[in-house]
């Protein structure tokens, strides 16, 4: 795994092994052996239900809700993170990304937590997109959840989100909803080439780097 915040020293992390894995994707390095690695401790981290969740050692290092270990919202915002990696590289079929996706799809419950946070629900829609398949019961409910948001709901953030998860999920860029957040993360770039972050200006880079891996992955250009 990757350490927390990438610092080193701190414990593995779901979510930093997994963004860990699109930069060895961005650098054409998903073959080498430290993609093997990050499998390896994904697979090992997985619990016996399907899902995922941050270790409890990361608790005193004060993670936001979405990375802390026992937070309902998390669990399936790393789950759904983990399992896109997973259908990935070992593809849909594999027992994990199975057990994953029915745990996902358990969540639901037959309709979306009205109160989940944005990033979640595109996590769990693309995940079940990945394994089951986009006209599947969660994913296609899923995309119907997110296709009627505000548009103000959608920050530079949230499309790259959706960007970079759909993409990694297999999904057609003439799609409405993939089309709709592609054209407008592309018009949220700023005149000097990069995006804001709601996160605020540390956050900038890694922000455009998202973008502009979202945008190439599927062939639009920006600007």
């Amino acid at each position: 795994g990757f350490p927390y915040l990438m610092i080193p020293g701190r414990p593995s992390a779901v979510t930093a092994t997994a963004g860990a894995l699109q930069w060895m994707q961005d650098l054409h390095l998903l073959r080498a052996p430290q993609t093997e690695r990050a499998l390896a401790y994904l697979l090992a981290a997985q619990r016996p239900d399907g899902s995922w969740d941050e270790s409890p050692a990361l608790v005193k290092y004060d993670p936001p809700p979405l990375a802390r270990p026992g937070h309902v919202a998390g669990r399936h915002y790393v789950t759904g993170t983990a399992t896109l990696w997973i259908a990935r590289l070992l593809g849909p079929a594999h027992d994990s990304a199975r057990r994953a996706a029915a745990y996902l799809r358990a969540t639901r419950d037959g309709e979306w937590p009205g109160d989940e946070p944005l990033q979640v629900s595109v996590a769990v829609t693309a995940a079940c997109a990945a394994v089951e398949g986009p006209a599947s019961t969660v994913a296609a409910s899923g995309m119907q959840l997110l296709t009627r948001l505000a548009p103000e709901s959608w920050s530079a953030d949230r499309l790259a989100d959706l960007c970079v998860a759909f993409y990694g999920a297999g999904l057609d860029a003439r799609g409405p909803l993939v089309d709709g957040a592609l054209h407008g993360l592309a018009a949220r770039q700023r005149a000097d080439g990069g995006w804001t972050s709601e996160y605020g200006p540390d956050r900038e880079v890694e922000l455009t780097l998202r973008a502009l891996g979202a945008l190439l992955g599927f062939g639009l250009s920006s600007g």
